[in-house]
């Protein structure tokens, strides 16, 4: 499974609005980081429905507001998902207000990368698939968090 981001060759836009139309979306923000931009293109492409998750309070939840409309609705949490459990919230909240996941992106302070979940619905159990969720979540943070910023987190968990 990869990842598709700033690295990757860039599809176009009427690739990209093909793969969002009628898609549910999570979008997780990192510290240093914004979904606002992501959740509106997200919004604007024909997504079914988005998630925003931020782990400052209110932030998501104003956001969504703002964008929730009618044939996509947009909902609003805090969460961090440096925490399995609160990944595991994510899923369920979106699964229970807007469906089956089909794209989950995280935004960070070094840009976003967006992670297709199609061949973990072939994953026979939950757990299973909360596992590799959770896999390429931590290799989606690492892609945008900035370098030295890895290092200093490393240093002091030492």
């Amino acid at each position: 499974m990869s990842l598709v981001g700033a690295g990757a060759e860039s599809p176009t836009e009427e690739e990209r609005a093909m793969r969002v139309a009628g898609a549910v979306v999570v979008i997780a923000v990192l510290d240093g980081g914004s979904g606002a931009d992501l959740a509106r293109r997200f919004t604007a492409a024909g997504a079914a429905g988005v998630l925003i998750a931020d782990q400052h309070p209110n932030r998501a939840e104003d956001l969504a507001a703002e964008l929730d409309r009618p044939g996509c609705p947009v909902v609003g949490v805090c969460g961090d998902i440096h925490r399995p459990s609160d990944v595991a919230a994510l899923v369920d909240t979106a699964e229970k207000h807007l469906g089956r996941i089909d794209l989950f992106c995280v935004a960070g302070p070094d840009g976003e990368r967006i992670v297709p979940l199609a061949d973990l619905l072939d994953l026979p159990d939950q757990l299973g698939r909360l596992a590799e969720l959770l896999a390429l979540v931590g290799e989606a943070i690492s892609e945008v968090i900035p370098q030295q910023r890895r290092s200093a987190d490393r240093a002091q968990v030492a």
